[in-house]
């Protein structure tokens, strides 16, 4: 909960040492390799997740993060958090809370999903989708769609102030042995040691608490 996770923040802050927290999907393999370019001017973005909304939630806020953060301006934090179920998603869609063309940029990118996706609608295979919908200081609107049923990894859509084009790409996780998209943790955990400082931004994580609290 946002309480407990503020107070190890601040308590790393008080007695000085390095914490480090955080999924490992921000550091994973990306197809295509593609990333929020540092200070641009992002419209608006979506990502994709399934599971819990606890769990895996937590790992596509990761996602979000750490592509919103490299905005112009870098974070300014957020201003209001909201969570659909059901029905409900498909009618914000509907009425632009986000954008459709965005999820299925993002779903396009995918390569575990339904072999049902594309042959019969979307409303029919994830039958409880879950959207949480966030609206940033600076104005950004972002959101996080739950297909479970329908798609089973982390994609991300996005576009650009005054850019009709979408860019999207796939975090791949590598879901047999050895995971090797751990290892990119363990090296993060291994600089931390070495270099005495968190090996990526511990305030992305005490935010996507947060969020998801």
């Amino acid at each position: 909960n946002w309480a407990d996770a503020k107070w190890c923040y601040d308590v790393s802050r008080e007695l000085d040492f390095p914490l480090l927290a955080g999924s490992s999907l921000p550091l994973l393999w990306r197809y295509p390799a593609a990333n929020v370019p540092k200070g641009a001017k992002l419209k608006d973005i979506l990502v994709t997740t399934y599971h819990s909304p606890d769990a895996y939630g937590f790992h596509a806020l990761e996602v979000l993060q750490c592509l919103a953060e490299r905005r112009v301006g870098g974070e300014t934090g957020v201003r209001r958090v909201r969570c659909l179920v059901g029905d409900a998603v498909w009618e914000a869609g509907q009425k632009g809370l986000y954008d459709p063309k965005l999820l299925e940029a993002a779903i396009a990118r995918a390569k575990h999903h339904s072999s049902q996706l594309g042959k019969r609608p979307l409303e029919q295979l994830a039958k409880k989708p879950i959207l949480f919908h966030l609206e940033y200081r600076d104005g950004l609107k972002a959101n996080v769609i739950n297909l479970d049923g329908a798609v089973w990894e982390w994609c991300a859509a996005w576009r650009m102030d005054g850019e009709e084009d979408i860019r999207s790409t796939l975090f791949w996780t590598q879901e047999k042995r050895p995971y090797g998209h751990f290892t990119f943790l363990v090296q993060g955990i291994e600089k931390t040691f070495h270099f005495n400082q968190p090996a990526w931004p511990t305030e992305r994580t005490l935010l996507t608490t947060g969020l998801l609290d």
